[in-house]
This record gives C-alpha cells, structure tokens and sequence, in this order.
C-alpha cells in the first residue's frame, strides 16, 4: 500500500478562525489591557464574580490560537513601531543633511554636520579602563571589612 499524501485535510479537522470575540480579546491584551479588562469588555461578564472573570481571561489567554494571536499582533505593533522610528531617524538625518549644504553660514553648517556625525556614530567617547590590577577575594574581603567598621564607627 502506498503513502497518503501529506498535503490532503482531513475533513473536520480543518483549524477555524476565532471568533471575533476572541479577537478583539487578543487584540486589547496585545494592545497593553489587563486579561480580566479585556475579557469584561469582549464577553457579558456583568453577572460573574471578579475570580471568575479571572479565571477565564486566564484560560482564553491560555488558548493556544489565542496566544498565539495576541503573540502575533504583538509582534505586527512592535514592526510598526520600528518602521515608524527608522522613517523618523531617515527624516532627521535628511534634513540635517539638507541643512549641512544649504546653511546660511558656516556655524550652522558645522553644526549639521556635526549631528549628522554623531548620528551615525562618528564622535562616540570612548573611556577606557586602565587599572587593571587583579585583587585577590581576601583583598576584596579585607576591604569591605575595614570599609565597614569605618561606617560603624561614624
């Protein structure tokens, strides 16, 4: 007998959308909200108890599409965020370029450039550390110790 072929569903088990409640669950808990906030303004929960209310945003939460959802728009907002930082950075930058060429007098010119400088990293300071003496536990301890009854003594 042959295989099956791998690329056929079986027929009832095919995975479903969620529902638009569990949508705009996952959207509002993506979105920053508390799961019992959430669920109260996604569900008729006015007639449950507060540990109830819990206790089911926990389990929605919990819900593997769901999670998965919220995981997802989480994921499309932090993009988007990270899109709108990079136009903002390329702005930015494009105008101080603009402002580097065309400036009226040489101050304002230094002054572009010099952003432009430091925005792609050209003037980083840069402190390097050169005690590098090792110290031994007992040193350190000793230390401490002698740093420590000077404290209790004032």
């Amino acid at each position: 007998m042959g295989k099956k072929p791998t690329h056929l569903r079986v027929v009832g088990k095919e995975e479903r959308p969620l529902t638009g409640k569990q949508e705009a669950f996952a959207k509002l808990v993506a979105g920053g909200a508390v799961l019992s906030d959430a669920y109260r303004e996604c569900y008729s929960a006015d007639s449950m108890k507060d540990s109830t209310v819990w206790s089911e945003a926990c389990r929605l939460a919990q819900n593997p599409k769901v999670s998965a959802r919220i995981r997802s728009i989480q994921a499309d907002n932090e993009q988007s965020q990270r899109m709108r930082l990079l136009r903002r950075e390329e702005w930015v930058l494009k105008s101080l370029q603009e402002e580097a060429v065309s400036a009226d007098n040489a101050s304002s010119r230094i002054r572009a450039l010099e952003l432009v400088g430091k925005t792609i990293g050209m003037f980083t300071d840069r402190v390097e550390q050169t005690d590098t003496t090792e110290r031994s536990a007992s040193d350190i301890e000793r230390e401490l110790r002698a740093k420590l009854e000077r404290l209790a003594r004032s």
